[in-house]
């Protein structure tokens, strides 16, 4: 169930530092921090994006940056979210069960219609969408350079569902379109979900409502995107809306999901030797017991600030009793 709007209330300067410290140094979701300051996530948002824009009054003179948070501590990465839209294929049928279309039946490819991206807890959203003419040509060479301009600053890039589609409709503009590969580092928030969870559905709106998370915009069905094939400008600009609203909800998603995700480490970007959690880079963790492999045992840390359970790389083993161990296959 969508949550009813509340009007936005007058933020005292106290309010905002709360909300930059809860966003930027504990890595808290925008539901959990709406909870905490018992306002809807569409407000609070926009009360952060104020504070961290220093665009409010109180906050004129605030020494808040519009990089990513990561950078007040990491000078790498660089964590990008990213969703895509894209426009249907068109192509000639005879019945609309158990179709087979074959390629001289193809009118129309599927072509891709937007893109929407932010740095991971930035407050400035990056988006762009086909022209009127070039939606009715189909004409993606633009759109793509943007979409490569935007990722070619990526180290890393979060998306739902992002490998088996949306990196795959880009690659292929990037090959139709003559542009160099860019091979960012993947965390897709649809494979976290099936590798450690038993959701119902794995799409983005049935795990954000049952999580109590920001829902997908309501589009109002297909013929928005019949509308944006014509190059009808409104419908256009809703479909903008749309694929920027994705990225909060992919945000919160990421968030959520965090401590389950596997082989992100954002260590390797930072020249420091200080131990740092592999998932959000805090200094902040304590022991928790011990991993076991076939190979010894591990000491094993907590997260304090994103609660991620990871190992470190020393094995309490010593060369003897590695020695000693016996292999059972």
């Amino acid at each position: 169930m969508r949550k009813q709007q509340r009007t936005p209330r007058n933020w005292t300067k106290s309010e905002y530092a709360d909300i930059v410290n809860m966003k930027q140094s504990q890595k808290l979701g925008w539901t959990d921090i709406a909870q905490k300051v018992n306002d809807t996530v569409e407000n609070t948002i926009a009360a952060y994006r104020r504070a961290v824009g220093a665009k409010h009054g109180a906050y004129k003179n605030a020494a808040y940056s519009n990089e990513p948070a990561m950078h007040t501590t990491l000078e790498n990465p660089k964590i990008a979210v990213l969703d895509i839209e894209t426009l249907p294929g068109v192509g000639f049928f005879w019945q609309l069960f158990d179709t087979t279309i074959s390629i001289d039946q193809v009118i129309e490819d599927i072509t891709f219609l937007s893109w929407a991206g932010m740095w991971l807890d930035g407050p400035e959203m990056f988006s762009d969408i086909l022209t009127p003419e070039e939606a009715i040509n189909r004409d993606t060479s633009r759109l793509t350079k943007s979409v490569w301009d935007f990722l070619s600053k990526a180290d890393i890039v979060i998306g739902h569902n992002y490998y088996s589609y949306d990196s795959k409709i880009i690659n292929t503009n990037y090959l139709e379109h003559g542009l160099n590969p860019l091979k960012p580092i993947v965390v897709d928030t649809l494979l976290v979900a099936k590798q450690s969870f038993r959701f119902s559905s794995n799409k983005m709106q049935f795990i954000n409502s049952k999580l109590g998370m920001r829902d997908k915009m309501d589009t109002g069905g297909f013929d928005l995107w019949k509308r944006c094939h014509y190059g009808d400008p409104e419908a256009l600009q809703k479909m903008l809306s749309y694929n920027q609203a994705d990225i909060y909800s992919t945000s919160d998603l990421f968030f959520k999901l965090r401590p389950y995700i596997k082989n992100l480490n954002v260590a390797l970007y930072v020249d420091s030797t200080i131990e740092i959690c592999p998932v959000c880079g805090s200094k902040e963790w304590e022991p928790e017991g011990h991993f076991f492999t076939p190979a010894g045992r591990w000491p094993a840390r907590r997260c304090q600030n994103c609660q991620c359970l990871y190992r470190t790389k020393a094995n309490l083993l010593t060369t003897a009793k590695r020695k000693s161990l016996n292999i059972n296959s």
